[in-house]
């Protein structure tokens, strides 16, 4: 259910035979379900932090199936539990259609996605990275219209060209700062950091069309089902690891990127196990919101992540962010809000 929908009942409740009490627990409960979305938005802040820390330590696609492994038993461990208990609205259904669906989305989005994100933020910054990639709404309704024939309002049209734009703008000014994290280009011809802004933007947005693959694969398997289910949960991520156990396992690039003492040893190890038990309860935050104040305001509110992950970086990694960083970064996520706002009736 959508916003309005919950502030129905609060403006129409008596007429409705609705009690004063009802409008006030409804009122509660709608506000207790937007702090809880805040939360989730916050959790995913700071694992891109966390990320961002490891990857320090550990090459790109290690981190990805790593951080993954972590997440898929942390989810077993929980989701599994709340579904055999009858204690959160999600069961067990399934069908060969839904997994289909859902072995498609994992595939772009473990494969590709994924893979794009953890690179983008080894070499980029993460004020740079995460509003970029937090454009995968408006690839979700790209891919909608293409794969369902779902209709592209208006107002998501203008959102498209507001956060390409706030695109274009990150493109443009990144190329005259020289990354952090990328030592090599430090003091390099302007050509060769533009050439490596140009690739953070165009992993970033890889993430975010990948990302925005995924929901329309996740909607295809819930209509199969009727609705979303801790199988569909499990099974995204559980294909995520096989997917990407070969390239772990059966590679010939270092695990690491440089030999670790056991101090290091042990924050790498932290930063992974952290990571992961966060991706996970933002994974059934996810499904939990979706279902408890619909998919829209759930969507609006996370896409205030990057603004958790921005703030992260500046206080923990102590990385900078200049003024016109800062507005290209706004520009693109008041394009994904303009975007999201379509689809509130």
């Amino acid at each position: 259910m959508t916003l309005l929908e919950w502030r129905g009942p609060a403006t129409t409740g008596p007429r409705l035979g609705r009690t004063r009490q009802e409008v006030v627990e409804i009122s509660a409960a709608f506000l207790v379900w937007v702090a809880v979305a805040f939360l989730a938005a916050a959790c995913w802040g700071v694992v891109v932090v966390l990320n961002k820390q490891v990857l320090d330590y550990v090459r790109p696609i290690p981190v990805n199936f790593l951080v993954l492994a972590v997440s898929v038993a942390s989810l077993v461990a929980v989701a599994v539990p709340l579904s055999l208990l009858h204690l959160w609205s999600l069961g067990f259904a399934m069908s060969w259609a839904a997994a289909g669906y859902i072995a498609a989305g994992a595939a772009v989005t473990w494969l590709i996605a994924f893979n794009a994100y953890y690179y983008a933020l080894h070499s980029g910054r993460i004020g740079v990275v995460a509003p970029l990639s937090s454009t995968d709404p408006l690839f979700t309704a790209v891919f909608a219209a293409l794969i369902v024939g779902t209709t592209i309002a208006g107002l998501t049209i203008a959102g498209l060209v507001v956060a390409f734009a706030g695109v274009a703008l990150i493109s443009r000014w990144l190329g005259n700062e020289p990354e952090p994290h990328a030592p090599a280009l430090e003091g390099a011809p302007g050509p060769l950091r533009r050439t490596s802004a140009g690739r953070v933007v165009a992993l970033s947005l890889i993430t975010a069309a990948g990302w925005g693959f995924s929901p329309v694969m996740i909607e295809l398997a819930e209509r199969s089902v009727g609705g979303a289910s801790t199988t569909m949960m499990l099974l995204g991520e559980a294909c995520g690891v096989v997917l990407l156990a070969p390239f772990v396992f059966i590679r010939r690039t270092p695990l690491l990127t440089a030999p670790l003492q056991a101090r290091e040893r042990r924050r790498v190890i932290g930063l992974l196990i952290g990571a992961g038990v966060l991706n996970a309860l933002f994974t059934a935050l996810w499904y939990v919101l979706i279902a408890e104040i619909g998919p829209v305001l759930t969507t609006l509110i996370v896409a205030t992540s990057p603004i958790f992950a921005i703030l992260g970086s500046i206080l923990f990694l102590r990385e900078r962010l200049g003024a016109r960083l800062a507005l290209g970064a706004a520009v693109t996520l008041s394009g994904v809000f303009l975007a999201t706002l379509a689809h509130v009736h």
